[in-house]
């Protein structure tokens, strides 16, 4: 039995003071009122209503299941109404995690300004290389690098920006080698070179004559963005670097970039989340935040 269908049956008979009113509010037919006020009075082996030809009143055991009907009732009622509101009103605790390097360059810095727009939503950001279980650990978003095939069905994935991989030097480098006018230009400088475990050796590069693979020199090897412009920026050397970690640094001038017709093939960024309905608001906000901020 439909306990909470049950407990509206009644109260709107009682507000109506009728069967057939109550199946017409309801949108229900008038045998169906009956039937289902027949199956709860014998589920609950009382009778609820006293009714004759010309009469229609709650026995006192109908009266103390309305009564304590409507306040089930009602809290069900403002159940709904906050819910509907956090979906509307942004809200609430929202878990984010991303890659380690991605969310100190790029997450870290923007979250301040979501968190002065939504202030009535609160942030945990985590940050790690590990996979993690969106599900299972109760995160709301997390951001990957490249989709690739979706873990678990129930995930949707959101294209938040791109970004490539730029070939950058100190100014100290350009006043004592020159810029380089092609890629065999680097032959012989000093560079920096990312590479975590078995990533970051041999990149494929878009350039004027095609895509190619290069296979960058053992010098100075790194395994941290951090590492990697730090070793930049204290010496005359040059890297292959993320544009989002080079970018600050290129605004300020203590980088140029070399060799623009010279880079990696853009990869994407995606915003993953649980559940393809009903996305909540602080989810949706976040998400339309990331695109609007890091296009």
């Amino acid at each position: 039995m439909d306990m909470l269908k049950a407990m509206r049956v009644i109260a709107e008979i009682s507000y109506h003071g009728s069967f057939a009113q109550a199946a017409r509010a309801m949108n229900l037919s008038a045998p169906s009122i009956t039937r289902i006020v027949a199956e709860l009075e014998a589920d609950l082996g009382v009778r609820l209503f006293n009714r004759s030809t010309r009469s229609l009143a709650l026995t006192p055991e109908g009266e103390n299941f309305l009564r304590r009907s409507e306040v089930v009732l009602q809290e069900i009622e403002a159940l709904r109404d906050v819910t509907k509101e956090q979906h509307t009103n942004p809200s609430g605790k929202l878990v984010v995690t991303s890659a380690v390097t991605f969310g100190n360059e790029m997450l870290a810095p923007i979250l301040p300004e979501f968190l002065r727009r939504y202030p009535q939503v609160s942030i945990d950001l985590r940050l790690g290389n590990r996979p993690v279980d969106l599900i299972e650990e109760h995160v709301d978003v997390a951001l990957r690098v490249g989709s690739g095939p979706l873990p678990d069905s129930s995930l949707t994935a959101i294209r938040v920006c791109g970004f490539r991989m730029i070939f950058v030097a100190t100014p100290s480098h350009i006043e004592r080698y020159g810029f380089p006018g092609v890629l065999d230009d680097l032959v012989g400088r000093p560079i920096v070179k990312l590479a975590i475990g078995s990533w970051g050796h041999v990149q494929r590069l878009t350039a004027p004559e095609g895509e190619i693979d290069y296979s960058i020199p053992n010098q100075y090897v790194v395994d941290s963005y951090r590492a990697q412009i730090w070793g930049v920026l204290n010496s005359d050397s040059c890297a292959l670097m993320h544009d989002y970690v080079a970018k600050q640094e290129l605004e300020a001038g203590r980088l140029v970039r070399l060799l623009p017709d010279c880079q990696t093939v853009e990869q994407d960024i995606y915003a993953l989340y649980a559940h393809r309905t009903l996305m909540s608001a602080r989810i949706r906000v976040f998400i339309d935040f990331l695109k609007e901020v890091m296009a």
